[in-house]
Order: C-alpha cells, then structure tokens, then sequence
C-alpha cells in the first residue's frame, strides 16, 4: 500500500506542468488579481482608467534576451540574421555577450521566445511582474530612478552596445520578485497590439489587447528614455517593422503550457 501511494505521489509530480523547478532563469506568478493602469490624476491618458485584471498563473524571464541568447538562437536557425550592431559574422562580439541583444524587430522577439519554448509576456503579464500586486512605481518600489537602479537617461550613442550594462547588473534595481531590468537598459516588446483607448474597454480576464491595430507596445523605457518611461504603469506603442537601438525582448511561459 504504501509503496503504491508513493508509486501515485511521483507519477503526479512528473506529470505537473512546468514545474518551478524545470524554469530555470525565471520567476513564477501565482493566478490572481490586480490593478492594471494609473489612479486618477497620475500618469498618461493611455493609462486610464485604473482597472482589475485577472491572470493566470505565468512565468517571467529574470533576464533580457542576451547576445549570446541570440547567437545561439542564430546557431539553430540559418536562415535568420543578426541584428543591427555587435557581431563577427554570426558571432556576438564579445563585448556583448552579457549585455542585452537590441534591434530585434517584434516578429523576431516572438520568433526567438517561440525557439525558446516560450512566447512574449502580454502586456498585463508584464506590468503584473513590474508592478507587483502593490502598483510599484518602478519595478524595484517608489523610490525615484537613480543610477543604481536603472541604466537610463544617456545620450547618446550607442556606441556598439556598450552604453548597455549587463543584464542582472544593477541589483537595486530588481524587482521583489527578482527580475532584473524591467526599467533601462533596453524597452521590451510584448505581445499586444498598442490602443491608447484600450483601457476603457479592456478584458478582466487575461487580457491579450485588441483585435489589431498598427503598433505593438513597448514597456520598461531604454538607456535613452527620460525617467517617466521607467515606470510601471507606462505604455506606448512603436512600429514593430523597425529594429531600434532601444528596444529588445524578455519572455514568458504560461503555467498550462502553450505558445501563442
């Protein structure tokens, strides 16, 4: 008898869907609810109005996407290209093998968390994990971004990636939860389309954005953004055709499995 409950214990936990343990590098989100969006009288429009959200239990990458993420994403797929900046052929310089891949249009950010077994965060997955239940400011609290926080406010040049830090570099800057860089550095893709009207109409339910639109949203600001774009609750929407030198990716896995 005992040997059969302990026969049915292990057959359980092999079956359990992305277990914490098989997600290495990131952090996991309980299902639940909070506020998505800023109170009245603080932030932008596209802001309004503060709303409750529920989502599915998800996991969220701790890190951007590295050029040494993408070059071995490049390694697997022939056909695709390097980005705009920071290689030897198809090798990442070294210089950038830590530091976060940027120039990746939306399609390859998608592209690349697809290879990954993974997909783009929506973008209430994203401000659930920058916001926390709590409505954060910034992702590590409310406390104003300094340097120790956040990669951010430079000018400006790139200069090879190498106005970049490297991802996990900035500890106070972390989230609670223990995601780094949600703000600087690079501004990330997610998976919805941009509305700025969205949010008077939006799902309770796992929202995923419209329908459709022209641009997707970027959230977190980059290592050119005023502080403003290093809040939590910010949003805006950018032509996702472009391969920009501020925007990159991080990914997410649902908790069911799935890649959209």
């Amino acid at each position: 008898m005992i040997n059969k409950i302990l026969g049915t214990v292990l057959l359980i936990f092999m079956l359990a869907p992305n277990s914490v343990a098989t997600e290495v590098d990131m952090v996991i989100f309980p299902a639940g609810e909070f506020f998505m969006g800023s109170e009245n009288g603080k932030g932008r429009r596209d802001e309004h109005p503060r709303h409750k959200v529920y989502l599915d239990t998800f996991f969220m990458d701790k890190y951007e996407v590295t050029g040494k993420d993408f070059e071995e994403f490049l390694e697997a797929n022939p056909d695709s290209h390097p980005t705009i900046t920071g290689w030897h052929g198809r090798k990442i310089v070294p210089e950038m093998v830590d530091r976060p891949i940027f120039g990746l249009t939306w399609k390859r950010c998608r592209e690349y968390c697809r290879w990954k077994g993974k997909r783009l965060p929506t973008e209430a997955e994203w401000e659930r994990a920058a916001g926390g239940t709590g409505n954060r400011v910034y992702p590590w609290g409310n406390a104003e971004p300094t340097s120790e926080t956040a990669n951010f406010g430079r000018c400006c040049f790139i200069n090879k990636g190498l106005v970049l830090n490297k991802v996990g570099a900035q500890e106070s800057g972390k989230t609670p939860e223990g995601i780094y860089d949600m703000a600087g550095n690079v501004a990330e893709w997610v998976f919805d389309w941009y509305d700025k009207n969205y949010y008077n109409s939006g799902g309770y339910n796992n929202p995923r954005g419209p329908e459709n639109g022209k641009n997707h949203v970027i959230r977190g600001g980059a290592w050119n953004s005023y502080s403003g774009y290093l809040r939590s609750a910010h949003r805006y929407g950018y032509d996702d055709a472009k391969d920009f030198y501020g925007i990159g990716c991080r990914c997410a896995k649902s908790a069911t499995g799935g890649v959209p």
